[in-house]
């Protein structure tokens, strides 16, 4: 049997800075640009939300949560008042602009391309499914995944090892025919060795070795 082939899908193939960016800009300028510099907002929301994803991925908070308060907490840590109807409207803007950015990581289609016809590809993912179809359809790689395996269907979250659990199902393979690709420590790492799934760690920013590449190009000899 063919090794199925699943990716995260944020920070691993759609880049989530690049295209936030996007969105930070165009809230900033419409709503925050007389309160303070874009360079602070752009730095503080970073911090903050990755913070709250951690919460959510820990299920301490519920993504309602995360949504209402991100850009709130992101302006309350500057010193800049915030009530939570600006936030939630900051957050509607946000949610409005994201989906429909284009911004791949470098090589994610070259590799996507290679793969395709080699492997079935998957994708499992912490975020909703139609915003994740959407991104996907947006920049141009929906066609290439046979399924799409998201948190609000499969009822759980990375790391929790449900939702790989759930993932294997729905290819109809073990763990034992798999691979994971991914770009976080806990949610991906964590939660693909925990369910028995082999990891490739996706880091940019890192050493290569056995079990880490830098660019996604390496799959091309890894696999």
């Amino acid at each position: 049997m063919s090794k199925h082939i699943f990716f995260d899908l944020d920070h691993t193939l759609w880049d989530f800075e690049r295209n936030s960016e996007v969105c930070l800009q165009a809230i900033h300028t419409a709503q925050v640009s007389g309160l303070l510099p874009y360079e602070d907002f752009r730095s503080a929301f970073r911090v903050i939300n990755k913070g709250l994803w951690r919460q959510l991925e820990s299920n301490t908070i519920t993504h309602e949560e995360l949504r209402r308060t991100r850009f709130k907490n992101t302006l309350l840590s500057l010193r800049v008042p915030c009530s939570e109807a600006a936030s939630l409207r900051m957050n509607e803007h946000f949610m409005d602009l994201l989906p429909v950015q284009q911004h791949l990581m470098e090589g994610a289609e070259e590799v996507l391309e290679y793969l395709f016809p080699k492997y079935p590809l998957h994708i499992i993912s912490n975020g909703y499914l139609d915003i994740q179809t959407k991104k996907m359809a947006g920049s141009g790689i929906l066609h290439y995944f046979q399924k799409v395996v998201t948190s609000d269907v499969a009822g759980a979250r990375k790391p929790d090892r449900q939702i790989f659990d759930f993932a294997l199902q729905a290819a109809g393979i073990t763990a034992h025919h798999a691979i994971y690709i991914g770009d976080d420590e806990i949610a991906d790492q964590t939660g693909a060795l925990n369910a028995g799934i082999p990891y490739i760690h996706f880091d940019p920013n890192g050493p290569t070795s056995a079990t880490t590449i830098q660019h996604l190009s390496e799959l091309k000899t890894r696999l």
